[in-house]
């Protein structure tokens, strides 16, 4: 737990603190400037919200009777030590809009303290009012503004002169880099840096003080890598509600001395305000980017929305159109059908015994039936040319050659002669359907009278074949149609389907770790196109016990996420009861058997750590094996297991193992969706290539190994997909 001697370097700090807890009523404001969530910007955080909860843990300390509610979004806005909890009650806000309500409700209870975890415009007018009531309030503002100027800010959002009496207190406070303790240096040869730093001192402090023999420069070693600066530090600036406007203990006075004691860079001790107008310009300006950014994908997604939408539109309407016509043609035949009943109807009117008809295209033409002939020569194209000139698209022609597509033959060896033949068009509205070519092996000649029969037969004909072949294409076209509809479907499905799986997934992993003195903790969980079932968790057990666990289902999109949710859930409600990994694991096994489905399973490693004693215990039910980094080599974990919700408890193979750990030491989880990340050329990432680069990073802090791993990762896979979840946990060990 962060205590106040944590942040301060300056004993008047304490002295002024002490006062601030045993005020009875009033406000007390706690400012600093934060950087936005989405803003992108490496820019430290002032540190206003942990002051805000050692202020609360300082005033309920002084006052052993006291009890406090806690307005806020987050249930663990307020964290103090285990002997207060019972008088701390958290009204959590749902909505940004209930935060008004919820003061106000929370005024009513008449409590010794209430906090708020935001003081803005909504929340001005509810929190100036519990003041008044004489309900001692406690508020966090984001602000670069000190002191007096926060009166005045206030003032500007329409709070009175009667509301902004109840001010008490006003706290501001910025992280700073420290001065580098390894290569700092007086500065004795800076006669002008000297100069500014006595004019400056006699302003702020009213006195001299003998700035040639501190060390105040710092010109880089390896330790600061090469910056001159190493660590952070926080500035305060304190200000008590009075006739003066006038902090108790400026900022530039408190940076000054601590410029004194070799802490902080006399640079930055000297331009306080500019700095800080430096950062809020680009905290501004990195959320105005942010902000464009959004607007701009917002718009590009609404542009391909609306075409999406456009696109259904237009299918939906051809789908529509054409069903209409086919309605109106339900009653034609198949073409194929009709085109032998044609040909069967055509000898039948002139007693022909042979007869071809033809089917003309754009392209072409195709047998399409036959009467006398072999059936085999259907389907057998043509040139359309073959089937009549310009000049007879009309009237019947007799007709004395062999029929085209079909093979000739000599009539010895077919057997008969063919004596008459008529050559028919099919004309349907001016334009060619085909031609039917009826022939005879018995008569010389077609009589006048069954030219004209074929001749009437002829235009039904053409009209039946034109109405059969747009069924067909329309057919054909509904069938493309509804198969892309079809398949458009059921793309938005899996995509839908997936993005539910991935909220089901981002849903129950942690925003947050417990905090363990000695230890720290990051975590990166990157879903694939595909999602699968990655988590992670880091959780409280009491008695300084932390519960570490990541783990990876079988099978992907929604009954991944589904059956990761339930074996998460199963793992934190077991470790709570069961002290041992290994009783956890198997207890988690039975009820994955009872509850989850029996097609999945799940890899698990769980360990528990003791956090005083440096001591870990830990069991692998079939996990990738952690790498513990330590003295520069990487120890794989290899304690052996046997995957979850699969076999019977009784069938399964878990062991315990332990293992002590020390300062400088990382421990890294993860899941094989690192390991197998593959280049375009398949080329995996590799458990090797893994144990290297995180033996390269072990000097770094656990955030910045996530994020060079994930980095080294994209280098490496480039542009090529991967179809596993990436999920990365690192724990460091630290000196207490």
């Amino acid at each position: 737990m962060l205590k106040l001697a944590d942040f301060y370097h300056l004993p008047e700090v304490a002295a002024l603190i002490a006062q601030l807890a045993t005020d009875q009523a009033g406000l007390v404001i706690v400012a600093g400037l934060d950087p936005r969530p989405s803003a992108g910007i490496a820019v430290p955080p002032s540190g206003r919200h942990a002051m805000l909860r050692i202020l609360a843990g300082e005033i309920l300390a002084a006052h052993p009777a006291a009890r406090a509610i806690v307005v806020a979004e987050d249930e663990s806005a307020l964290r103090v030590p285990r002997q207060m909890r019972q008088r701390v009650g958290v009204w959590r806000v749902r909505e940004y809009l209930d935060y008004a309500e919820r003061i106000t409700q929370a005024a009513w209870q008449r409590p010794d303290l209430l906090v708020v975890d935001r003081l803005d415009t909504a929340t001005i007018a509810p929190i100036l009012n519990a003041a008044r009531q004489g309900v001692r309030v406690l508020a966090q503002l984001d602000t670069a503004l000190r002191g007096a100027d926060v009166v005045q800010m206030l003032r500007e959002e329409g709070a009175t002169a009667e509301q902004l009496a109840v001010i008490r207190w006003i706290i501001a406070v910025q992280r700073v880099a420290a001065l580098c303790p390894h290569c700092r240096r007086p500065a004795s040869g800076d006669t002008r840096l000297l100069q500014r730093l006595q004019r400056a001192a006699a302003e702020h402090l009213g006195t001299v003080i003998p700035w040639h023999d501190i060390p105040l420069v710092a010109p880089g070693c390896d330790a600061c890598n090469g910056s001159g600066r190493q660590g952070e530090i926080t500035l305060f600036d304190v200000y008590q509600a009075g006739e003066s406007l006038l902090s108790v203990l400026p900022m530039e006075a408190y940076a000054l001395r601590l410029a004194a004691l070799a802490m902080v860079p006399p640079e930055d001790a000297l331009t306080i305000d500019a700095a800080q107008l430096r950062r809020t310009c680009s905290l501004f300006n990195a959320s105005e980017q942010a902000q464009n950014d959004i607007n701009a994908e917002l718009q590009r997604k609404l542009v391909e929305l609306e075409a999406a939408n456009r696109a259904l539109e237009h299918r939906t309407a051809a789908l529509i159109s054409l069903q209409d016509m086919a309605q109106t043609l339900a009653a034609s035949n198949n073409l194929a059908d009709l085109a032998r009943r044609i040909c069967r109807y055509a000898g039948e009117l002139c007693g022909a015994d042979r007869v071809a008809l033809y089917l003309a295209h754009n392209d072409g033409a195709e047998v399409l039936a036959v009467s006398g002939w072999e059936p085999a020569v259907v389907g057998r194209h043509l040139p359309v040319a073959d089937l009549a000139s310009s000049a007879d698209l009309r009237e019947p022609q007799p007709y004395t050659g062999w029929p085209p597509g079909i093979d000739r033959m000599h009539p010895d060896v077919a057997g008969f002669a063919l004596r008459a033949g008529l050559r028919i068009p099919l004309v349907a509205e001016d334009r060619l359907v085909g031609m039917m070519l009826v022939q005879s092996t018995h008569h010389a000649r077609f009589a006048p009278a069954e030219t004209a029969l074929l001749r009437s037969f002829a235009a039904q004909a053409a009209l039946s074949m034109q109405r059969a072949t747009l069924i067909e294409r329309l057919r054909a076209t509904i069938a493309e149609l509804e198969t892309a509809q079809a398949a458009l479907l059921a793309k938005e499905r899996l995509e839908r389907e997936m993005e539910l799986a991935r909220e089901v997934q981002q849903s129950v992993l942690p925003r947050t770790f417990p905090a363990l003195a000695g230890y720290a903790f990051a975590a990166r969980n990157r879903p694939a196109r595909q999602v699968g079932g990655d988590f992670y968790d880091v959780f409280a057990l009491g008695d300084d016990r932390i519960g570490l666990v990541i783990g990876d289902v079988s099978g992907k999109g929604m009954p991944a996420a589904l059956y990761m949710a339930l074996a998460r859930s199963l793992i934190l409600a077991e470790a709570r009861r069961e002290p041992s990994p290994r009783a956890t694991l198997g207890n988690v096994n039975r009820l994955l058997r009872e509850l989850g489905d029996p097609r999945m399973f799940v890899t698990v490693f769980y360990g528990v750590l003791d956090g005083y004693a440096r001591h870990m215990t830990y069991c692998r039910a079939g996990h990738d094996y952690p790498l513990l980094l330590r003295d520069g080599a990487a120890h794989q974990l290899t304690a052996p297991g046997t995957f979850l919700g699969f076999l019977e408890t009784r069938e399964l193979r878990l062991e315990e193992e332990s293992v002590i750990l020390a300062p400088g030491d990382r421990l890294i989880l993860y899941t094989d969706g690192l390991t197998d990340a593959q280049t375009a050329a398949r080329e995996l990432f590799g458990i090797e290539r893994l144990c290297n680069l995180a033996l390269s990073l072990t000097p770094h802090d656990p955030h910045a190994i996530v994020t060079e791993t994930f980095a080294a990762l994209d280098s490496y896979t480039g542009a090529a997909e991967q179809y596993d979840d990436m999920t990365m946990l690192v724990v460091a060990v630290e000196e207490r």
